[in-house]
């Protein structure tokens, strides 16, 4: 439903009592401003913070958000929960739902919400937990005012703040506010405060940051993240605690060596008779390199991935014996246990943290904290550069990361400090899918084909999980895969997974009926049956927001089209070729003989952020090629 729909009850009447930082704050009985509903599936009418720190050891965070959802694509803003563990003690926590008048539907104390483990069902044990509002709504809008209260020892880690939640999120209010003691230094780097209606007061050690009146971002076909355009803070503490740990860090190099030296040392002990098997496995190995694939395919074997959220904060791994023993361990866990492996072989390698994920996030270089990071990963030195592993895959290749943790700058953690830099990329032509086929075209229409299907890079990536399902699941797949042709049949594909080269190979037959159109003697075929890129963005009359093509690929196909008897070719499409900024196109067809012609595409599109004024000339280029991927020829029967 459109937000417009909900025009004649946007009488929302509060009169909300609030406290923050011991100062009231009353939202007025107003109408809500129409600049905050335009584009906005929820609005933020009150998203503040309140964080105090008393001294190195010692933090309480007080949170209060008053949000009104528009539309059921606005529920996920109504975040009412909040996580907590051995080290973090919820103090208070309470919602307060209103409908589209502002009408008290219901108050919910700490007893009502629900409590269960914050970390995902392949959890073995952890200390992390959540309460939550469970509320689903029955109508809309509606609003919901959450206040929590936080305390923990743990200073390593202070929140970011973020005055916009995300696109199509409006804010009437955002407000940050931190206090710390005298004895207490802080570093705060701003970003993207310009052209937001931002005022900062500061009093002493007392910072206020204030945000009003930010009309929502409407998401845009291709847009980037958007935390790359919004106003962000982010806060750190040169003298910090974690679990009765004390640190001293204001860059990332004093960050990374504190991690290595406190966190990290004293947990690669290991038993000697896995360090004999270590040695026994890597005997008359001489290259580093070559030793350690072959610790890192042991690793694969040997141990599981499990998530252990326990421990200091969640940043220190279990210790390496302890891995060795259960055979199982989460990310950090089974990163130090494999460089404890290729330390007792005489191989360097070094524990990394990575904001993993399919969307890639940078570390700020310019400012080290411990809130950046999701995941942890090994660095094994190659001459200037490094082999990346991720040791909680027992599937992916040895120095392949895919599109898990590829092209981000990270952190490296070494005995003499910490060290940002970026991971193996995947861009442009190293991300190649080529199909190389032969199509049998019958005279009812029918089809019999086969393809060899080759993917390197992040495509590599998105196929060689094929070779891991059953059989249901294959045939699924390329159902979906190739959801255009309709009565499809497959037999069964085969499969190769070089690992050496990283590069994945599927040899598939298939059929189909009815694939051509029969029209009395004619026949009209699509010659592209086993890839098609009709992808053509959304159209924008003012667009908004640059645009990202995130990594880039080449598509290549060379298909041999065998026609039927007795048919001839009356049509067909001529040879074209693309050229832009963004990439290129070339189609080739080529008659081999009387009864078979020869297809051959080129499709690559470049990696690249690219500012607004170019988004129609992409969507020009990209319409063009999806107008070529849907060719055509017409076939006439002579008999």
């Amino acid at each position: 439903m459109q937000i417009k729909s909900y025009l004649g009850v946007f009488f929302v009447l509060f009169n909300v009592m609030t406290a923050v930082s011991q100062e009231a704050f009353q939202l007025q009985s107003i109408v809500l401003n129409t600049a905050l509903t335009k584009d906005a599936n929820a609005i933020m009418r009150n998203d503040s913070i309140s964080i105090n720190i008393p001294s190195f050891d010692k933090m309480r965070v007080y949170k209060e958000e008053v949000v009104t959802i528009l539309n059921k694509a606005g529920d996920k803003y109504a975040s009412a929960y909040e996580y907590y563990s051995d080290d973090v003690k919820i103090k208070s926590v309470e919602a307060v739902i209103y409908d589209q008048m502002g009408n008290e539907i219901k108050t919910f104390k700490k007893r009502d919400f629900k409590d269960r483990s914050a970390v995902p069902r392949g959890t073995l044990y952890s200390d992390h937990r959540i309460l939550y509002l469970d509320y689903t709504p029955t109508s809309y809008p509606y609003t919901i005012k959450f206040i929590s209260e936080i305390e923990t020892p743990n200073t390593v880690s202070i929140p970011i703040w973020y005055f916009v939640s995300g696109y199509n999120v409006s804010v009437e209010k955002s407000t940050f506010h931190i206090n710390y003691g005298t004895d207490v230094t802080l570093r705060i780097k701003e970003d993207n405060l310009e052209g937001f209606n931002i005022q900062k007061t500061q009093n002493g050690n007392d910072i206020t940051y204030s945000a009003r009146s930010i009309p929502a971002i409407e998401y845009e076909d291709l847009a980037p993240s958007l935390m790359y355009f919004i106003p962000k803070l982010q806060v750190a503490a040169n003298h910090f605690n974690i679990s009765g740990i004390e640190g001293h860090a204001s860059n990332w190099e004093e960050l990374g060596g504190w991690m290595y030296n406190k966190i990290l040392t004293g947990r690669n002990i290991l038993p000697e008779q896995t360090i004999a098997k270590a040695k026994a496995l890597v005997a008359g190995i001489d290259d580093p390199i070559l030793k350690a694939k072959k610790i890192y395919e042991y690793v694969q074997e040997q141990t599981r991935y499990i998530s252990v959220q326990i421990g200091i904060g969640g940043i220190q791994p279990i210790m390496a014996e302890e891995v060795d023993k259960v055979k199982y361990g989460d990310c950090k866990g089974l990163s130090n246990y494999t460089k404890a492996l290729l330390e007792a072989i005489g191989v360097d390698a070094y524990y990394t943290h990575v904001e993993a994920g399919s969307q890639i996030v940078d570390f700020d270089g310019q400012f080290a904290s411990l809130t950046q990071g999701n995941h942890a990963i090994l660095a094994i030195p190659n001459g200037e550069d490094y082999c990346w592993i991720d040791c909680t895959s027992r599937v992916l290749p040895f120095n392949y990361v895919g599109d898990f943790t590829d092209n981000r700058k990270v952190l490296v953690m070494k005995p003499e400090g910490g060290q940002i830099t970026t991971t193996v990329a995947y861009i442009n032509r190293d991300n190649e899918l080529r199909n190389i086929g032969e199509i049998e075209l019958h005279a009812d229409g029918s089809v019999d084909a086969s393809v060899s299907i080759t993917t390197k890079g992040v495509l590599y990536d998105s196929r060689f999980y094929l070779g891991e399902r059953n059989n249901d699941d294959i045939v699924k797949s390329y159902k979906d895969y190739w959801h255009y042709i309709n009565n499809l049949s497959l037999k069964q594909p085969r499969f190769k997974n070089d690992k050496e080269n990283v590069v994945f190979m599927e040899d598939v037959s298939l059929s189909a009926t009815k694939y051509a159109s029969n029209m009395g003697d004619r026949m009209l075929v699509n010659i592209n049956l086993f890839d098609r890129n009709t992808y053509v963005p959304a159209r924008y009359k003012d667009r908004k927001m640059p645009f990202e093509v995130p990594r880039g690929f080449v598509y290549k196909d060379s298909i041999k089209i065998n026609l039927p008897e007795g048919f001839e070719i009356e049509a067909m499409p001529k040879n074209e070729t693309l050229e832009s900024e963004f990439g290129s196109y070339a189609l080739n067809l080529e008659k081999d003989s009387e009864n078979n012609i020869i297809y051959q595409k080129e499709f690559f599109l470049k990696k690249g952020l690219y500012p607004k004024e170019k988004y129609a000339d992409y969507r020009d280029f990209r319409k063009q090629i999806s107008k070529l991927e849907n060719a055509k020829i017409m076939l006439i029967n002579k008999n």
